[in-house]
């Protein structure tokens, strides 16, 4: 083991140092790689605060702070005061910063292109892979370590076609529910609440208007990120709103999802049916008083 993991942080090392990646013009992009990282955490998510950054990007408080400083400088962001602490700021990216950045992702992707023909179709993938393993791992550590890089929130556009995926990937491809029962439809009135680290989408659920009540279902929790309480949280939370609008939420649950609605508060009021070869029980959550 300890010879792996001497071999993987020299790899690292040198990948780092021969992509320049350390250099204020990283990959030729005009832009530092902390700055590029957080001007495109702030493109996805728009006004960000200052406390989400540090936990989402995990940077230091000092390092964020002088990287906040250089692109207010530069005018590549705007900072605003918090509503309810006029201390404390959130920040978005400028006209000028968004403009920046497309420039600095087209720079980086032809720096970067130019390496990727030395490698055949199979080592690219294995590349992508392993990058990709190393990663889950390393996100999987740190939450466990820190569950507030897990934030569960009401959807926002930007992550509406990441939502449609991962519930398509999970109901249709996994569980082999017919691809037009998967998503809600359109007209529906509806809600959707997600579980987000980062850029990234961990789990989601809804709550819709159908046949005179509210529903809650479409929950998941992609499986890459499962066993780490993201469940409880996204559930708990997302039925606690729907709950300000309706006294009841009516629920068809699998096996799972029985024990966590139990948990809180929810009861079954009728017996298991199939539903394309997995039981659903029907259960019913209540406001309590």
């Amino acid at each position: 083991m300890n010879a792996t993991v001497q071999q993987i942080r020299s790899e690292l090392r040198y990948l780092v140092r021969e992509l320049g990646l350390l250099d204020k013009n990283c990959l030729n992009s005009g832009l530092s790689l902390s700055q590029a990282h957080l001007m495109t955490y702030l493109h996805k998510n728009g006004q960000t605060s200052f406390s989400e950054l540090g936990t989402q990007l995990n940077i230091e408080k000092a390092s964020l702070s002088r990287t906040l400083n250089n692109l207010l400088n530069q005018a590549l962001i705007h900072a605003y005061p918090e509503s309810t602490d006029k201390r404390q700021k959130r920040f978005e990216l400028s006209t000028l910063g968004i403009e920046r950045l497309g420039e600095a992702d087209t720079a980086a992707n032809e720096t970067l292109g130019r390496l990727i023909p030395q490698l055949s179709l199979n080592e690219a993938e294995e590349v992508i892979s392993g990058l990709r393993a190393l990663r889950l791992c390393a996100f999987r550590n740190n939450a466990s370590i820190d569950p507030s890089r897990v934030q569960i929130e009401e959807l926002t556009t930007s992550y509406k076609e990441d939502v449609l995926r991962l519930i398509h990937d999970t109901f249709a491809k996994e569980q082999a529910i017919p691809e037009d029962l998967v998503p809600l439809p359109d007209d529906t009135p509806q809600y959707w609440w997600v579980a987000r680290s980062g850029e990234y989408i961990l789990g989601a659920a809804a709550g819709w208007y159908e046949n005179e009540e509210w529903h809650w279902g479409r929950f998941v929790v992609d499986s890459r990120f499962r066993q780490l309480g993201i469940g409880l949280k996204l559930a708990s939370y997302s039925l606690h709103q729907l709950l300000t609008m309706t006294d009841s939420i009516y629920i068809e649950a699998r096996d799972i999802t029985v024990s966590i609605v139990e948990r809180l508060g929810g009861q079954i009021v009728g017996k298991p049916f199939d539903f394309y070869g997995m039981p659903v029980t029907p259960m019913r959550l209540a406001r309590l008083n």
